[in-house]
């Protein structure tokens, strides 16, 4: 299996930056690495029970850091070869020195080489290959010297620690390039979502709404066409904005008693467009309790329908949605006739329960505010905030 994918066509890498200054680094730690060996290596080479194996080990060592810096890939195989040639490169040391030289705790051949293996899988394989190295090399270790001594502990420790830590290191890189690949992947389906929506805005858009103008002034049979393709007009808006299909979904009033579930409530409030109200909602999913979707789906509802009854003729309503992690916003605007404040809050006073009950009753009970703005002529503005979860309610 290929360590390396494929490079990315968004942003040219097939590894993160870190990933790739760690490969480099290696390339030039494993020939020095085998050159502090050899020196090792010749400072004992008297004592030594046969010189020659420690010869062939560092030689191979050498061939090795060597081949790494013309073969590029960095496979399973590669890594699973670079750590048995460390492994098998501490078993000779049994050959090479003496028992009393091992017992005293004497270096092993590779020395601080066997150490950039551990690194090498932590670099391809994230903490996991970098533990599973540092587990490999320090059974070896325990191995070889038989009784371990302080410092065959320690620098146990030393590799666990550093094939954690480099591996750590590697997996935060690349879940921090998923994240960015995600994003770049998202910034391109929104352009293309509004170059697909410029290109409908100016041709079927305008002519549905053209269509249905010109359906409502002609009347007569003309008027169901105009119909029509007022339904059309808003589906498709709702379509190049991405707020899904206009229709309620199904199920979202059964969640209601069911923990935990959540609802869009972008799908909720898109359904209240028409001719004489525009919606406009965020482009990523506003999620909420189903049940305070269910509330403040109903709250709006009484509000426009209030606009409907009280406006005037020709009064249009606009709904705005706006959300942040604690909690969401909604307002809804006409241009009516407007009314005394007073009267509108005093309303349930003359059997009037729109204000009082369909709408601030609902929202105080999800533990959110209301409030009011209105004058005569100057049509009303009512603002609801409300807790994203019912858990939040006071």
């Amino acid at each position: 299996m290929g360590v390396l994918g494929p490079r990315s066509p968004r942003t040219g890498r097939r590894e993160p930056v870190v990933v790739e200054s760690f490969h480099r680094g290696l390339d030039v730690f494993r020939p020095v690495a085998t050159a502090y060996a050899a020196f090792l290596a010749w400072q004992r080479h008297d004592t030594m029970v046969r010189p020659w194996v420690a010869a062939v080990v560092l030689g191979v060592m050498l061939a090795w850091s060597l081949g790494l810096l013309v073969y590029r890939r960095r496979t399973t195989r590669v890594v699973v070869a670079e750590v048995t040639i460390a492994v098998l490169g501490v078993f000779a040391t049994l050959l090479a020195e003496t028992p009393a030289a091992i017992a005293q705790g004497q270096f092993t051949i590779p020395t601080i080489w066997a150490a950039g293996s551990v690194a090498g899988g932590a670099v391809a394989f994230g903490a996991r290959g970098g533990l599973i190295a540092a587990t490999a090399i320090a059974l070896a270790d325990l191995i070889e010297v038989g009784r371990p001594t302080q410092t065959t502990i320690h620098n146990i420790v030393l590799l666990f620690l550093l094939g954690g830590l480099i591996g750590l290191a590697v997996d935060l890189a690349r879940r921090g390039l998923e994240r960015e690949e995600q994003v770049l992947l998202e910034r391109e389906r929104l352009h293309e979502r509004e170059r697909i929506a410029r290109v409908v805005h100016d041709g079927v858009l305008q002519s549905l709404a053209y269509i249905h103008r010109r359906g409502t002034e002609i009347g007569g049979p003309a008027a169901e066409l105009s119909v029509l393709a007022a339904e059309q007009e808003r589906s498709l808006r709702r379509f190049v904005s991405g707020t899904g299909a206009p229709d309620v979904p199904d199920g979202v009033a059964d969640l209601r008693g069911v923990p935990g579930a959540e609802v869009d409530l972008r799908l909720l409030l898109s359904a209240h467009e028409r001719p004489d109200v525009a919606v406009a909602v965020p482009a990523d999913p506003v999620v909420v309790d189903a049940l305070v979707a269910h509330e403040v789906d109903a709250a709006v509802a009484a509000a426009l329908d209030n606009v409907q009854r009280h406006a005037g003729p020709g009064a249009r309503a606009w709904v705005l949605l706006e959300g942040d992690s604690t909690g969401i916003e909604l307002t809804i605007r006409d241009n009516g006739a407007g009314a005394e404040l007073a009267d509108l809050l005093g309303a349930a006073e003359h059997g009037r329960m729109g204000v009082s009950g369909s709408i601030r009753g609902r929202v105080e009970d999800l533990g959110g505010t209301v409030t009011w703005t209105t004058r005569p002529g100057g049509g009303c503005v009512v603002r609801m905030t409300v807790p994203r979860s019912a858990k939040e309610r006071r």
